[in-house]
């Protein structure tokens, strides 16, 4: 009986908490500077390999089949692997007026690797929105992310975190407005989603780094 909200803050040098303008920016491209000798963009290295293949398979499969409901609280910008993330959730609520959502691979000359791509497959229905959003690296605002299936609501961010746990609510056994699932296991609930997502799943979990693009999942 229980829920997941994944969101982003921001501790200044005392610790404190000021308003956050970031989900998660994604992967640290310089630490990827320092760990592939100035070539950022090749993921085929082994520091970055390891980094990438780690996050795909400890977090995001583990998120993406997790035996209860998931949120992402998309309180900023949300760019990258910090998309993939909240793609790994099984609802998106993403503030309005400030951040944007971005696949930005294509415009830092970057592949997506497999894990990535079949995530983005296996959560965005519209094949026009997946490849508006990968090949030209657009950025949605969150009315666009609405309509373009990418986010499930969007709400002022003083509303964001109450939103985020009604609908968390909504996914509990034992709430009153929760869901009424009469033999409910997580076992087969975990099971169901690994059946749902199975493409990703598998390419996440599995995957290697420097398999080639066109390469069998």
């Amino acid at each position: 009986n229980k829920a997941l909200i994944i969101t982003g803050i921001s501790l200044d040098e005392n610790n404190n908490q000021p308003p956050s303008k970031f989900f998660s920016n994604g992967l640290d491209l310089e630490w990827m500077l320092r760990a592939n000798d100035g070539n950022a963009r090749d993921i085929n290295t082994p520091g970055t390999s390891q980094m990438v293949e780690t996050f795909n398979s400890e977090v995001l499969a583990r998120i993406l089949t997790l035996p209860f409901r998931t949120i992402a609280a998309i309180n900023g910008h949300c760019i990258g692997a910090g998309l993939f993330l909240a793609l790994s959730c099984d609802y998106r609520i993403m503030r309005t007026s400030r951040g944007f959502l971005q696949w930005p691979e294509a415009r830092l000359g970057m592949r997506l690797s497999k894990g990535f791509a079949e995530l983005s497959k296996a959560k965005i229905a519209n094949h026009h929105v997946l490849r508006e959003g990968i090949l030209t690296a657009k950025m949605y605002k969150s009315t666009e992310a609405l309509a373009s299936g990418i986010i499930d609501a969007e709400c002022p961010v003083e509303e964001l975190y109450a939103r985020a746990f009604q609908l968390a609510k909504e996914g509990l056994l034992e709430s009153p407005s929760g869901m009424k699932l009469d033999y409910f296991s997580p076992k087969g609930y975990t099971e169901i989603k690994e059946e749902m997502y199975t493409d990703a799943y598998r390419a996440l979990k599995f995957g290697k780094v420097e398999d080639l693009p066109s390469s069998r999942i």
